[in-house]
């Protein structure tokens, strides 16, 4: 899609961008291809969001950047495992698995990332986003079967440039300040150096008490664990250098480092049930009600911390209070050479995170569940590229990937106070252990045929061989807790080895029979390399085989047309669509033992249609919209896991259901939007923009197995944004509102550990956010 946020910035805005690809008509430039061709021009369903866009609207993390594109969910998740799960058109991953790599993948800066919980950090100093809709076998690295958000950070500048940009926003009392400098160090080396700091006190109340279980009485929790939550505490920066000695060689080195704490990976959840939150106390076979929880997602939530007494002996507890602990590093260098026919390029990438939290996964007060969970990815990637441009009809794209990836994941878990171990004093139950080792190659050609001056044909495959390791046990199992019989033997590892290859090839013709409209049809293919699932406990006699799953793959077609009418006032994009998907790879709840593994479990299609506009009533004055329809349903899903408590009159046969001819979880069928967007002068000085924007989103499925308590119902929300700014744009001062109807929605979710079959946990999007923001340019 062309996106409804494809606009072209001023000429001062622009400047800021630092090494912004912008044609000098105004042409947003993306690089869908891996070449650089106008957003009208690509054949290709895609969004691209500018830094105005971005920074007028106070978009500084992937689930805000996902708001603004239609049928589109990137979502931070609160149940451990990889810690996010991104949507388009109703296709993606669960988070609640730390082996699942995300259908949909992340590229940034050239780096391609299919590890989800990178959505836990900010973005700042964005160039500009890209999410590319369906399959993208062809030219991203290790394949994408649901699609790409690609994102490319901001470069150096050929003169010394800056800005200064801080904020307050009222509710969650969060604050922030942010900056950069570019410019030349020499004629032939630039730099850029930006960094970003943040505070957030939090847009939830917890108002946690103290509460005891039956089977520990001497031990309870002991109320709220923080006042607020989040509570996120952040500071980023980058590194940009760019150096061109000559005319055909360019090479661009970025590296991008992060710090956050927050206060725990369900720190942005709250329960949602019938009545209040109850709790199995194991040992007593009693459920345990806690009297502080309304149920409901209303800004309030019930989590407690963890007696001090058991987390004196329960590792890596932060004292039994609730924390993430959160570092990644990002670093590229991509080099361009270029002659008269041929155009290199080489990326060479290298991505590292840990992520250590320590949590009450009762989702309440009562001190029944707790997990310290590490989870530690590393990846090296080199890409090699080459596109040609010769004279005649017949052109080439091709290249080469290769990824060496490294995953350890800790969970020091707990599910029942059986006392501590008389070998060490420890109180948790177990420790599970994961070391999971993965080489990906592969390589792809393209060949491109002008038929004639207006009609392009292309085509072209993908060939991709992955092999995965993984070793897993448990390094510790509390003696107390052996009799039990849930959990895997201490000491007893077992090991498996995956390795698959796919071919997946892909066409597109497009005619173009005007220089602005274009009009394609694609037929394409999408793979995702199977695996082994990283559960949050390994149960008794559980095997690898009980762990691995098998490739996802995807094929089908769309067609587009995308035009600049009206003397290029009026931007038009129309997309029609309809793929299938084999293997999917879902993540359901277990709940005795409590653990989440994947499976191909279903065939599902998506099929649908969007539309977007854009058109300039006056140079300052500006109406956009969109529409999509999206009809996602499980083509097969005859063995979908019962939901807690669902009979046999409510379609549960013993543990199963048949859920085939539903609707696949987060896959609305309605995404509309709407908005304005208004310059006015206030004399030769000063200058007043307004911004306003309009969501609605129909009701879907935030769990697999659709329990009924977990259905989101449909929902508006309303954003808007007021700025006095200088007329050259050096500076502004600027009224952000998101979410003005304050509406409190789900995102994701699942079952609540040891709870009542009415009880699941959701991560919400984030409530009425009111933000003054203030910038300097110069």
């Amino acid at each position: 899609m062309l996106g409804i946020a494809a606009t072209a910035p001023t000429e001062a805005v622009a400047q800021e961008q630092g090494g912004s690809k912008i044609a000098a008509e105004g042409d947003i430039i993306v690089t869908a291809r891996r070449r650089e061709e106008t957003l009208l021009d690509v054949p290709v369903a895609i969004s691209a969001v500018s830094a105005v866009q971005l920074e007028r609207s106070g978009a500084t993390d992937l689930q805000k950047i996902g708001q603004m594109i239609p049928q589109v969910i990137l979502a931070k998740t609160g149940g451990g495992g990889a810690g996010a799960s991104f949507t388009i058109r109703g296709l993606g991953s669960s988070a609640l698995d730390a082996g699942i790599d995300q259908t949909v993948s992340l590229n940034i800066d050239g780096i391609q990332i299919s590890r989800g919980r990178l959505v836990a950090q900010s973005f700042f100093d964005i160039q500009q986003v890209e999410v590319l809709k369906g399959p993208q076998a062809l030219f991203f690295g290790k394949n994408s079967p649901g699609g790409v958000v690609s994102l490319r950070t901001k470069g150096a500048t050929p003169t010394l440039e800056g800005y200064g940009r801080a904020g307050y926003e009222f509710r969650a009392r969060e604050r922030f300040v942010e900056g950069g400098i570019s410019g030349p160090i020499t004629d032939t080396l630039g730099f850029r150096i930006a960094a970003r700091g943040s505070k957030m006190d939090g847009y939830i109340r917890n108002v946690a008490g103290p509460l005891a279980v039956p089977s520990a009485p001497d031990f309870p929790g002991v109320g709220a664990a923080h006042g607020r939550d989040p509570g996120t505490r952040e500071v980023l920066g980058r590194l940009t250098l760019e150096w061109k000695p000559t005319n055909d060689f360019d090479a661009t080195f970025k590296l991008f480092g992060d710090r956050m704490r927050d206060n725990g990976e369900t720190a942005g959840t709250e329960l949602l049930c019938n009545g209040n939150s109850r709790t199995l106390d194991v040992l007593s076979g009693t459920y345990v009600q806690d009297p502080y929880s309304d149920c409901k997602l209303n800004g309030k939530r019930t989590l407690g911390a963890m007696n001090p007494e058991i987390a004196a002996g329960y590792p890596k507890s932060n004292g039994g209070v609730p924390r993430t602990k959160y570092e990644s590093v990002l670093s590229s260098l991509t080099m361009n050479y270029r002659t008269d026919t041929l155009a290199f390029a080489s990326v060479t990438g290298f991505w590292r995170y840990s992520n250590d939290t320590f949590d009450n996964f009762s989702f309440d007060s009562s001190p029944v569940v707790w997990g310290a969970n590490k989870d530690a990815s590393q990846a090296f990637t080199q890409e090699l590229r080459v596109n040609s441009s010769f004279d005649g009809a017949l052109n080439f794209a091709a290249g080469v990937f290769f990824e060496s990836s490294k995953r350890d994941t800790r969970g020091n878990g707990m599910l029942a106070n059986v006392g501590p171990d008389p070998r060490n004093g420890q109180y948790n139950n177990w420790q599970f252990l994961t070391f999971n080792k993965g080489k990906t190659y592969s390589a792809f050609a393209q060949l491109i045929w002008d038929v004639t001056d207006t009609v392009e044909l292309a085509g072209g495959a993908r060939w991709t061989r992955e092999t995965k390791r993984t070793t897993q046990g448990n390094g510790f199992v509390n003696q107390n807790f052996v009799p039990l019989g849930i959990t895997a033997t201490e000491g007893v590892f077992t090991s498996g080895r995956f390795a698959d290859e796919q071919i997946s090839p892909e066409a597109t013709l497009t005619w173009r029979p005007s220089p602005n409209t274009t009009l394609y049809g694609a037929y394409k293919t999408g793979y995702k390399s199977g695996g082994f699932s990283n559960p949050s406990i390994l149960s008794a006699g559980q095997t690898v085989a009980d762990l691995d799953f098998a490739p996802e793959k995807a094929n089908g077609g769309e067609v587009g047309f995308k035009g600049e009418l009206l003397g290029r006032r009026l931007l038009l994009n129309l997309t029609a669509y309809r793929y299938t998907f084999k293997g999917l790879q879902l993540t359901s709840f277990n709940p005795s033992p409590p653990s989440f593994t994947i499976r191909n479990a279903a065939s599902a299609r998506t099929s649908g249609v969007e539309a977007d506009a854009s058109f300039a009533v006056t140079p300052d004055f500006t109406l956009r919209g969109a529409v999509g329809y999206n009809d996602a349903k499980y083509l097969n899903f005859d063995a979908a896991p019962c939901y807690a408590g669902q009979t046999a009159a409510q379609g549960c046969d013993g543990t199963i259901q048949d859920l085939s001819g539903t609707h696949l979880v987060r896959a609305p069928s309605w995404n509309l939007t709407g908005g304005v967007a208004y310059d006015l002068p206030l004399g030769d000085a000063l200058g007043l923009g307004l911004m306003a924007d309009a969501r609605y989103t129909s009701g879907y499925w935030l769990l697999e197995n659709q329990n009924p308590v977990g259905y989101q119902k449909g929902f508006a929300t309303l954003n808007a944004t007021a700025r006095l700014h200088a007329a050259d744009d050096s500076w502004e001062l600027a009224l952000i509102g998101r979410n003005l109807t304050d509406k409190y929605y789900g995102v994701a979710g699942a079952e609540k550990p040891f709870g009542t079959p009415d009880a699941v946990w959701v991560s919400i999007g984030r409530p009425r956010e009111v933000l003054l923001q203030g910038t300097v340019r110069f």
